[in-house]
């Protein structure tokens, strides 16, 4: 059982049991995190291993307002972001061609059912900057005002972003299962 209290007492106070019983606990979804925001594996190792150094370090400002897990993600997916920043991967134009502006006028074509691993796959084709902003809103819960903060940019670039992501990952989900509709036949 993880005594989630006792053990973020006991990282405070340096106790090794109780660092490698956190880690244990969080490692694979906040490394999961990571990875969603950084392509390239070592980033997102990386990422993970500054993040995961914060948490211990800054856990003793962890006030129980929040869940630990919530803490935690902010912690990770705000690293992640900082590594991409940092290897100025975040353009803020990117050109699309005028089939992916447009926005179907109601989803009514929609799926009752969407593939999620088929949309998480399809997420990673998308221009860098777009699904970071697709992330961090539909995913992770940021609001646009926070969201064009940590991405130093106007909200209004962050609801364009949103839009065109999600325009551009409806037109790749439809062509992908139109190609599979095509490959049955």
């Amino acid at each position: 059982m993880f005594a989630e209290k006792q053990v973020i007492e006991g990282c405070i106070k340096g106790d090794r049991l109780s660092q490698e019983a956190l880690y244990n606990r969080y490692a694979g979804k906040m490394l999961a995190i990571s990875k969603r925001y950084l392509k390239d594996a070592e980033l997102a190792e990386d990422a993970f291993q500054e993040a995961f150094i914060k948490v211990f370090s800054h856990l003793k400002n962890f006030t129980f307002q929040s869940s630990l897990e919530t803490w935690m993600t902010r912690i990770f997916i705000n690293e992640s972001i900082n590594k991409l920043r940092s290897m100025k991967r975040l353009a803020l134009q990117v050109n699309i061609d005028e089939n992916t502006r447009q926005i179907p006028e109601n989803y009514n074509e929609a799926p009752d059912r969407f593939d999620s691993e088929l949309v998480m796959l399809l997420m990673e084709k998308l221009p860098e900057n777009y699904k970071v902003v697709l992330m961090m809103y539909a995913i992770d819960g940021f609001s646009h005002k926070e969201i064009a903060e940590k991405l130093n940019m106007p909200e209004s670039t962050s609801r364009s972003s949103l839009t065109r992501a999600r325009s551009m990952l409806w037109q790749l989900y439809k062509s992908e299962i139109k190609n599979h509709e095509s490959r049955r036949i």
